[in-house]
Order: C-alpha cells, then sequence, then structure tokens
C-alpha cells in the first residue's frame, strides 16, 4: 500500500510544482486584499468617529439650549402662577367691590326716600302755617 501511495506522489509531484506558485500567488493576494479591506474598514471607521464627534457637539449645543429653555419656561411658569394668584386676587376684591357698591346703594335709596319723605312733610308744615 506505502509504495503505490509513494508512486502516486512522485507521478502529482510535477502538478504540485506547478500549483505552490498558483497559491503563493492566491494566498498573497488573499493577504493583500485582506490588508487592503483592513485599511478601508480603518479609513470607514475614523471617518463614523469623526460624524459621531460632529453629531455629539452638535448634540451637546442643542442639549443646553434645552436646558436654557428648560429654565426659562419654569420662569415664565412661575410668574404666570404669581399672576394668575394675583388676578384671582383681584378678581375676589372687586366681588367685594361690587357687594359694597349694592348695600351702599340700597341705603342710598333708602335715605333719599327717607328725605324726600321729610321735605314732603317740611313743606307741607310750611304751606299749612
Amino acid at each position: 500500500m506505502w509504495p503505490k501511495a509513494v508512486a502516486q506522489l512522485i507521478e502529482l509531484a510535477p502538478h504540485v510544482t506547478r500549483l505552490i506558485p498558483v497559491a503563493d500567488r492566491f494566498f498573497r493576494n488573499k493577504s493583500e486584499t485582506e490588508e487592503t479591506h483592513r485599511r478601508a474598514m480603518e479609513a470607514m471607521a475614523e471617518g463614523l468617529r469623526s460624524d459621531i464627534g460632529q453629531a455629539t457637539a452638535a448634540h451637546e449645543s442643542l442639549y443646553r439650549q434645552l436646558n436654557d429653555q428648560s429654565e426659562k419656561l419654569a420662569g415664565i411658569t412661575a410668574e404666570v402662577r404669581t399672576a394668575k394668584a394675583a388676578v384671582e386676587a383681584a378678581e375676589e376684591h372687586v366681588v367685594r367691590l361690587e357687594k359694597a357698591l349694592r348695600l351702599n346703594t340700597e341705603v342710598l335709596i333708602g335715605v333719599l326716600a327717607i328725605n324726600v319723605a321729610l321735605l314732603v312733610i317740611a313743606l307741607y308744615f310750611v304751606l299749612r302755617h
């Protein structure tokens, strides 16, 4: 069995000698291609890092502006609440003033009616004598 295997290997030796340069070129090209791909991937990764850095910087600016707007909105909310409380207090004051005005008007009408009655009585006594 071994002699047959050795005989077959001897017959394949010329073919193997022709295949070795082809295999060498194939593996060299493969490693060169892999190196080219690796460099391309590194370049793409660097570009992505740069783009992500720019996006992060832009987002930081937006976050800062959003925080500023949130602070301003909180201030405006406080002012609106204060203004609402002041308006409600003013409305209550106006309601009290309207009640007082109604009461004063009723008292004035009553006093005016009494004055007219007293004037009529006084005129009656003056004209009677």
